[in-house]
């Protein structure tokens, strides 16, 4: 054999074809062009894709309902993903003290939506984490808000002299005998209560000077017109409504905003009355 010869002879004389056009050579030329094609490399991955898909074969698939798909075909669809049977099946972590009602809410909820006992048990989690998280921020809100009351009476202190307990003390007996006195407990856009606010509680002692200097009265009924109330009954209602587990400390409870309320008048009533 000549050189000439040897060189002309392919250098991949015998070897399997190889590289994405070879495989596809070995097919229909009809069936080569076809888009599922596309991202198959080479033979292995055309098996290991058949494979696959064979292994998928009996397996339980869901059917995802169309627009017009009925509350039932929804249902069914819910079950299979792993929604409980009724809302009582939800297993739940949850607090001794939880409120029940909310619960059994929550769990009813819940099962309407559709969720499944994984998805109903780590949203449940997600709330606990939020309120107890809102519940420390309360409580850091009272704590700032005593620093607060603190700033306004050294405030009132400043503007109204040594003598500004007694003049405040008849302020309020002015709203006691207007019948207003849960005028001082209307919250601010801030957050603060009305009674607590430096300028109005100054505003307030200047109207009660004028309307006594206008009616020659030195004083109001005002506390003592209170009969019965003693410091002592008081303070057991103001336990009774702060104690934990109350709706004071509930902040998703109905009444937790009546209990709030409730507490800050009758704190401000105790030191009415002290004065």
């Amino acid at each position: 054999m000549s050189d000439e010869q040897v060189a002309e002879a392919p250098a991949n004389a015998g070897e399997a074809p190889s590289g994405d056009e070879d495989w596809r050579s070995m097919i229909s030329e009809d069936l080569r062009g076809d888009a599922s094609l596309a991202h198959i490399g080479s033979i292995d991955s055309m098996a290991k894709s058949y494979i696959n898909a064979q292994k998928m074969v009996g397996a339980d698939k869901i059917a995802i309902p169309g627009s017009w798909a009925t509350d039932e075909d929804w249902a069914g669809v819910y079950n299979k993903l792993g929604r409980p049977e009724d809302s009582a099946g939800y297993e739940l972590e949850t607090r001794e003290d939880a409120d029940a009602d909310f619960t059994g809410w929550y769990r009813d909820a819940a099962h309407e939506a559709g969720l499944s006992q994984n998805q109903a048990a780590q949203l449940a989690k997600a709330y606990e984490e939020y309120a107890q998280t809102a519940m420390q921020s309360q409580e850091m809100s009272e704590a700032d808000y005593e620093l607060y009351e603190k700033q306004v009476k050294e405030n009132l202190q400043k503007e109204l002299g040594n003598t500004w307990e007694d003049r405040i003390a008849h302020a309020n007996d002015l709203m006691i005998e207007l019948k207003a006195p849960a005028l001082s407990n209307y919250t601010l856009q801030d957050g603060t209560l009305l009674g607590d606010n430096p300028e109005m509680a100054k505003f307030f002692v200047k109207v009660a000077e004028y309307v006594s200097e206008e009616t020659g009265e030195d004083s109001f009924a005002g506390r003592e017109s209170r009969p019965g109330v003693t410091i002592d009954d008081l303070q057991s209602k103001l336990s009774e409504m702060s104690a934990k587990g109350s709706p004071y400390w509930e902040k998703m409870h109905p009444d937790h905003d009546r209990a709030v309320n409730e507490v800050l008048s009758l704190r401000e009533r105790i030191e009415e009355m002290k004065i």
